[in-house]
């Protein structure tokens, strides 16, 4: 066998080797594609349903209480503003001698 057969040889060896490698990797590509894709399958329906439940909590439950936190706290403040104004009449009337 001469050098130039040797050669050619191996260069179908390799390339035979070349080939099989690139389809196992295109084979193994494609499996962990579809095990992949599965996966963020079922990670966008679970984002979806916990954006339907945020969604839910924000609309039947923050909103409301930020109404009711809204409200009480305008009633503080009235009250704060009444009884300011309430404990200045007591100084004027202290003041007067009355």
């Amino acid at each position: 066998m001469s050098l130039a057969e040797l050669r050619d040889l191996f260069i179908v060896i390799f390339s035979i080797l070349a080939i099989g490698a690139t389809i196992f990797l295109l084979v193994i590509s494609f499996l962990l594609f579809r095990r992949i894709r599965s996966i963020l399958d079922s990670g966008r329906a679970t984002l979806g349903n916990v954006h339907d439940i945020t969604s839910l909590v924000s609309k039947e439950i923050i909103k409301p209480l930020a109404v009711i936190a809204g409200m009480v706290q305008g009633l503080h403040r009235a009250l704060e503003f009444i009884s300011r104004s309430s404990k200045r009449k007591e100084g004027r009337r202290s003041d007067r001698g009355e």
